[in-house]
């Protein structure tokens, strides 16, 4: 049976240079790609619904929205919230 991925979204203001968020995307994506089979990576604008859904007001990742990570999250920080995500699915 294939169970669900923990489902991580990205938010950035897409008004801003590429160059603002680029290092963050960079960070985001060598984490989520040592869970490549278990991680949903999507990205979102902070003026998209979902961003209001969450209240979000500049760059962040939502971990299952459940656990949000500012701009500034530690690569170990965001490993150790899809982790504990995941194991809820075991």
């Amino acid at each position: 049976m294939k169970k669900n991925k923990v489902k991580v979204e990205a938010f950035f203001p897409f008004s801003a240079c590429t160059c603002t968020y680029a290092p963050l995307m960079e960070k985001i994506g060598r984490v989520t790609a040592k869970f490549k089979d278990s991680v949903e990576f999507q990205v979102k604008s902070t003026t998209s619904k979902e961003a209001r859904k969450y209240s979000v007001q500049g760059a962040c990742v939502i971990v299952d929205g459940v656990i949000r990570l500012p701009a500034d999250f530690s690569e170990n920080e965001f490993e150790e919230a899809i982790i504990t995500r995941n194991s809820r699915r075991e």
